[in-house]
């Protein structure tokens, strides 16, 4: 799939947005201003496939623009500066294209999964979790301040909000749970071939560990007569006589019994 995605590169870079994560900052700060000093309701900026269907074709773009509705407006500036943090993360290690993609592919799929639940009202909140768990993914123990105050790490706030995310998904129906399947595609495509080399070496690592624990766990000294080692009997002393171990408690008796 990357050579396909470094293939429309060669294409199509010079079409990228340079800073897209600016632009939609930008555009979510001139909503949320439009809502807070005139009273324009968010509700007009929401995608639903019904509407836009019956004329509202601006829906298609300006759900991109809606505020993150889960933080209160005095959070908004903190929220808005992590997603420019993170997004900058991205944009660096893929190329501006990547980003681009990822972000649009991450919008469209948004779209598509409207048509499974067409009466709801679809916002970028998928987006933004795609971009979470992308960063997490590349740079698990980045650390930040959540609120300035709290240090963490960001793979647990990723882990935590995948939490979430199963929940809602174990509380939906079918259509629900492939609606956030989806969503979610944009993560899946990008990092499929990495999260498998990643639980494939995981896997080999924990075969080897088990295999040296294992090895660890044999005894070096074993009596052929009595059948106790070091590890049963640590106590005892092994001599060994015609290459055949022996401990000091069997040679005890074979010396009384010679008496």
């Amino acid at each position: 799939m990357m050579e396909w995605i470094n293939k429309l590169e060669k294409r199509f870079g010079g079409l990228a947005i340079e800073n897209l994560a600016l632009y939609l900052i930008g555009g979510q700060v001139i909503v949320f201003a439009l809502n807070y000093l005139f009273q324009v309701s968010v509700g007009w900026f929401y995608f639903n496939p019904i509407l836009f269907m019956k004329g509202e074709v601006w829906r298609i773009v300006t759900f991109l623009f809606v505020p993150p509705s889960a933080f209160h407006e005095l959070l908004l500036p903190f929220a808005w500066y992590f997603f420019w943090i993170i997004s900058s993360g991205l944009e660096s290690q893929w190329g501006v294209f990547k980003f681009n993609l990822y972000i649009f592919s991450g919008a469209f799929l948004t779209l598509i999964s409207s048509l499974l639940l067409p009466y709801g009202l679809y916002t970028n909140n998928w987006i933004a979790l795609s971009v979470l768990f992308a960063f997490a993914t590349l740079y698990p123990n980045w650390q930040f301040m959540m609120m300035l105050i709290i240090p963490m790490k960001i793979k647990w706030l990723a882990w935590f909000s995948l939490a979430l995310v199963v929940l809602t998904f174990l509380g939906a129906d079918w259509i629900g749970r492939l609606a956030i399947l989806v969503s979610l595609a944009n993560y899946a495509v990008y990092f499929s071939k990495d999260l498998y080399r990643s639980l494939y070496y995981r896997n080999r690592r924990i075969e080897h560990q088990k295999k040296a624990q294992e090895l660890a766990n044999e005894p070096f000294h074993t009596c052929q007569t009595c059948g106790a080692t070091d590890n049963s009997n640590p106590e005892r002393e092994f001599r060994y006589r015609e290459g055949k171990g022996i401990c000091s408690v069997c040679l005890a008796k074979e010396a009384n019994t010679e008496v």
